[in-house]
């Protein structure tokens, strides 16, 4: 059998194009009982591991976790967005508290406005599909151990974090 080289330009463009694209953060993922995790800054004041839950279609926290950012003033009233009733993987039913987290920091991407379940069965939080649903592509690299959220959210729904007093 005969091998024919590929072209320079081929070979560069199948590379480049094939090469996570340059708009991509690789944050570090931890692991909870064999569950990755990632930390989390919620609305500037607070850093918490969540579980990363592709199966959950909001991102979810815990009431104590509620309570907290309530009590430190960076979620009011009118951040509150309604109610609804939650399924949890075992098909049990839960009224839910629904709340508009004003910022997820993750790596050096903030997402804003957030919808977030309020769930008083979980202890800890959940990263689901109203952030992760905010970009084209999310990879996991299990060699490397990290998760790739690659291009870019919305504008209107993102920017790089900048540290306060860098600005």
């Amino acid at each position: 059998m005969r091998y024919r080289l590929m072209p320079p330009a081929v070979l560069l463009a199948t590379l480049l194009l094939s090469w996570p694209s340059a708009a991509a953060s690789a944050i570090p993922l931890g692991v909870h009982d064999g569950i990755y995790t990632v930390p989390v800054e919620v609305n500037r004041s607070t850093s918490l591991e969540f579980l990363i839950d592709t199966g959950a279609s909001v991102v979810a926290i815990p009431t104590s976790v509620f309570e907290m950012l309530v009590r430190n003033g960076t979620i009011t009233d009118d951040d509150i967005v309604g109610t609804g009733t939650a399924i949890l993987a075992d098909k049990s039913l839960y009224r839910s508290v629904q709340v508009r987290l004003r910022e997820l920091r993750v790596g050096d991407i903030v997402i804003r406005d957030v919808v977030a379940g309020v769930s008083p069965a979980l202890i800890a939080p959940l990263l689901g599909q109203s952030f992760l649903n905010r970009f084209p592509s999310i990879t996991f690299d299990n060699q490397r151990r990290v998760l790739i959220l690659s291009g870019s959210a919305p504008a209107a729904y993102q920017r790089r974090y900048v540290p306060f007093g860098s600005r």
